[in-house]
Parts: structure tokens; sequence; C-alpha cells
């Protein structure tokens, strides 16, 4: 095998093992419970109108939401916020203009009768366009050294604002780091 192409291959492989969910970059990993509206480890809320499923990663927070209602129900990225530890609010980007000039202003987003929608959400002040074709967003802790051990007890957040039945509410999620736990570390 020629020099290039066992160099291909690697990074190849390097790239297909940083996607996986158990293997990353980070010395850390923050484990979440959902601590509002309700209390629920696997970070599950429904009402009458929505019902949301959670996953909080490195970098940002992903959900699937189900319309409960005969009628569409609009969730308003434009007006949502992400809730730092300190309590600041921030405006969000989500995954359809994250890496675009668009970021700093999501489109709502109409999700229609007994239909599901997947999405993620990260902090507009996280992303950074570092060169053309090449973005970064920034952790939502500290997660590569001994520090990390202190993200245990912090909250953050997200208020979205939704419209269903013609009236908008706002739902306010929070996240725990109930533990901080070592993860499975790519090899440099």
């Amino acid at each position: 095998m020629t020099a290039f192409r066992s160099a291909a291959l690697m990074a190849i492989t390097a790239m297909f093992a940083s996607s996986c969910a158990d293997i990353s970059v980070y010395r850390y990993r923050n484990v979440y419970t959902m601590v509002e509206p309700v209390v629920s480890s696997d970070k599950t809320f429904a009402d009458d109108i929505i019902e949301m499923n959670f996953f909080v990663d490195e970098k940002k927070i992903h959900f699937t939401a189900r319309n409960k209602t005969s009628d569409p129900v609009t969730m308003d990225w434009g007006k949502a916020s992400f809730v730092n530890v300190d309590g600041l609010k921030h405006s969000v980007t989500n995954a359809r203009v994250i890496f675009t000039p668009g970021k700093d202003d999501p489109e709502p987003v109409v999700i229609n009768p007994g239909a599901s929608m997947s999405d993620y959400v990260a902090p507009v002040k996280n992303v950074e366009k570092l060169e053309e074709w090449t973005w970064y967003v920034y952790p939502l802790f500290n997660l590569k050294d001994d520090g990390a051990l202190g993200n245990r007890g912090k909250i953050i957040g997200l208020d979205v604002p939704v419209k269903a039945k013609g009236e908008w509410r706002t739902y306010s999620f929070r996240f725990e780091v109930s533990h901080v736990a070592p993860s499975a570390q790519l090899l440099k």
C-alpha cells in the first residue's frame, strides 16, 4: 500500500471514529438531567400541545418535537434563547442556518398536526467562522481538563416561544449537569 493510500485510509478512519457518540476529543463529558419544566433523566417533556425529547452533547442541544394538536404549531427560533449557567440569555442558531451568514436569524419552524421534526440549537455566540468553508462551534462547558469536574450541578437552559391554537407561550427547559464522567478519547 502506498504511503498516500495509507494516510488517506487513516484520515478516513479518524473522521468516522470522531463521529461516534462514545469517542470524543474531550477528556470529560457531562451527563444531563432535565430539571424544568419537569424532572426527567431521559429529558422528555409532554403536554397537550407538544412532546419534546432532548439530547445535550458537548456543543448543542438536540431535540425531537412532536405536535400533539390538530393544528399547526410554530416554534420561533429567532426569539428563542439559550440560558447560560450565569442566567444570561443568548440568541440561538439551528441546524438549518448554523453554518451560514444567516446564523444570527433562524426562521420559525412550523410543525404540522401529528408530525415530528428533529433539530438542534447552539448559542450564536459559540459559532465562529474561521475561514471560508470552515466553522467552529465552541463547547457549552470546559470538558478538556480537571476543571470540568466543577460542571456538576450547573444548569443551562432553552426558552422556546411556541404558537399553538392561536396563542404564544414560552416553554422553558432547564438541564442540570448531574454527573461528569471521563470520556473515551481519540488517541493523539
